[in-house]
């Protein structure tokens, strides 16, 4: 086709050099333009038909790449798949049983225990003879451990015999007691020393060395003190020292011994517990006046740790029941920044490195067994050198200050948290006169009325809208009792949520108010609550006279002010629903949104201000 084309180019050249030769001489070139034009037709006709041949060998050549790209997706799926069947091909040799990592019985034990007829096993292949072994041991297993638990019941029954038999013993102590108070006079006329001292000192000279400084100290500031607001007393006996002593002489003889039994029989106990045992004497700090509540401190002190570590509970001597989580939150938040959750001991991460015990792993034993945290003020009454987590070394030297002042921190906080306590319970059972628990000396009475008194949960408090909630503080291992309390006037309802901190009374409670009354009222949405809630929660305990009714003052002030809201938020609309039944002075003297709920004396006459 290219000849064909270079051909009708060579006459079409040689036809145009004959047209120009004829027009350079003058004459007619009509024939030999027509001629010229007649080979265009022609060369156009072959134009076209090379056009249509490049087209025909395109798509022949489409074909064919289709067709080789088709083979070459079948060998790469064909690769694929010899990949996938390698892997499986591994995969089966390397598969393994379960039943080979268990520890079977050996043939002799498993025809002696597990024993089946010899002619169920010939028709049996090797596969389903190792089935029915396995299914066999397996009913065994389960006997034995049916067969352990009923041992662990009747240990279980035995230690609780045990403790009976303990606790009749230990109820002879009073009768003891009781007959020693007889004999005293034939006592004290024999000239006999067998008071109670005589025993305490042949018990004290047995304990450790930093609680023994420690109960010499409460002793001596408990001769000092002419209120008599707690007493300490040493628990224990002295053959539990003595024989602790024998084992752990024993123990270091018997080392190697002990070692081979645990690789043989395992490990009966964990080397947290044998690590972390404490001494067998500690001290019991009681709190409180006897036929009331009485807060009750034990003092353990722990030779690996070199520290002691404190436990708190509550003793009902009136036999009345009460909230004892806050316990605990009374000597967590005793000093700023001494929660508890470290050892504050120079070094002991090192040392614990030896045992293969982590300090986390101690604190958390500590809890578990109700040996309470090693706080650093405790140390420092204990006369124990502390580091805490700023690396500040600390090392009290003027023990008996700081004995006493510590002591005088945890009583106050101890009849300050019991004092809440039975106005959380007053408020629960509406066991309160409003009437005669005034903030001030406010003479007129309350409208509204407290009829609900219940607690939530967290995350119902934290769905409350609040501009004081956004109010960002530092958690500090702080936890929250939260409250929820219904005020009713008429019509007219308000929900108070109340979140009491675990440190009380550095933070004091805090409430958050919803009204509902022609609609849902809240801080969000409307300023006079903003102003409610702002002038509860400004309340501080140095305002009141007697700084042991907080909420009883926080709710006489929400109560009050929900009075004013709806008698001042009634008056401004068509159908007056409350009546006025308050002196106010200036009630809108600024802007509207502020509420007169400041009250003052003017002459003889009370009245509210802004």
């Amino acid at each position: 086709m290219e000849d064909v084309l270079n051909k009708q180019l060579d006459q079409l050249q040689k036809a145009i050099d004959g047209v120009m030769e004829l027009k350079t001489k003058g004459q007619s070139t009509d024939e030999a333009r027509t001629s010229v034009t007649l080979m265009f037709v022609a060369l156009k006709h072959a134009n076209r038909e090379v056009k249509q041949k490049i087209k025909a060998g395109r798509d022949n050549l489409h074909l064919e790449k289709n067709k080789v790209d088709l083979s070459r997706l079948q060998l790469q799926n064909l690769l694929y798949e010899v990949s996938h069947l390698k892997k499986e091909i591994i995969r089966c040799q390397k598969f393994k049983s379960r039943d080979t990592q268990l520890e079977l019985l050996t043939e002799e034990e498993y025809a002696d225990k597990l024993s089946t007829p010899s002619d169920s096993k010939d028709e049996l292949s090797s596969h389903k003879k190792h089935l029915h072994r396995l299914e066999c041991e397996l009913r065994l297993r389960k006997d034995l451990d049916k067969q352990y638990s009923t041992l662990l019941n009747s240990k279980q029954e035995l230690l609780q015999d045990s403790l009976s038999q303990t606790q009749r013993y230990v109820s002879f102590a009073p009768a003891l007691r009781t007959l020693m108070g007889a004999t005293q006079p034939l006592h004290d006329a024999l000239q006999l020393s067998l008071d109670v001292e005589w025993k305490l000192s042949a018990v004290v000279k047995y304990l450790p060395k930093p609680l023994y400084i420690l109960f010499i100290n409460l002793q001596s500031i408990q001769r000092i003190c002419d209120d008599h607001t707690f007493t300490s007393e040493v628990v224990g006996y002295e053959s539990e020292v003595q024989m602790q002593d024998l084992l752990n002489e024993k123990h270091h003889d018997s080392l190697q011994s002990l070692k081979v039994e645990d690789e043989k029989y395992g490990q009966p106990e964990s080397p947290l517990e044998k690590a972390l045992v404490p001494h067998p004497l500690h001290i019991r700090i009681t709190i409180g006046n006897a036929g009331a509540y009485q807060l009750i401190l034990q003092i353990r002190y722990f030779e690996l740790l070199k520290c002691t570590a404190v436990w708190a509970q509550m003793n009902f001597a009136s036999n009345n029941g009460g909230d004892t989580n806050f316990v605990h939150n009374i000597l967590r938040h005793l000093y700023p920044n001494d929660l508890g959750i470290e050892i504050p001991i120079p070094g002991i991460q090192y040392e614990l490195q030896n045992f293969n015990i982590s300090a986390d792993e101690c604190l958390a034993h500590l809890k578990a067994k109700n040996f309470g945290k090693p706080y650093c003020w405790l140390q420092g009454m204990c006369a124990i050198p502390t580091v805490n987590s700023s690396m500040l070394y600390n090392h009290e030297l003027n023990l008996n200050k700081n004995t006493q002042e510590i002591i005088t921190r945890i009583s106050r906080r101890w009849n300050t948290w019991l004092k809440l306590s039975q106005q959380i319970r007053g408020l629960t059972y509406k066991d309160v006169d409003l009437a005669t628990l005034k903030e001030n000396i406010y003479p007129a009475g309350l409208s509204c009325s407290l009829v609900q008194w219940t607690a939530i949960t967290l995350e119902e408090f934290h769905a409350q809208n609040s501009d004081v909630f956004k109010i960002s503080s530092d958690d500090n291992e702080i936890t929250y009792s939260i409250y929820r309390a219904v005020i009713v006037r008429g019509a007219a309802k308000m929900e108070c949520f109340i979140r009491i901190p675990s440190n009380y009374p550095r933070e004091i409670p805090l409430w958050i108010l919803n009204v509902h009354w022609n609609g849902c009222h809240t801080s969000q949405n409307n300023s006079a609550i903003k102003m409610m809630e702002f002038w509860t929660n400004s309340l501080q305990p140095k305002q009141l006279e007697d700084n042991e009714r907080i909420l009883y003052a926080q709710l006489y002030r929400t109560i009050y002010s929900f009075d004013i809201f709806l008698e001042t938020e009634g008056s401004m609309q068509s159908t007056i629903e409350y009546n006025k039944e308050k002196p106010y002075i200036s009630a809108f003297a600024k802007r509207n949104r502020a509420r007169p709920y400041r009250y003052i004396k003017k002459g003889s006459v009370y009245a509210f201000k802004q």
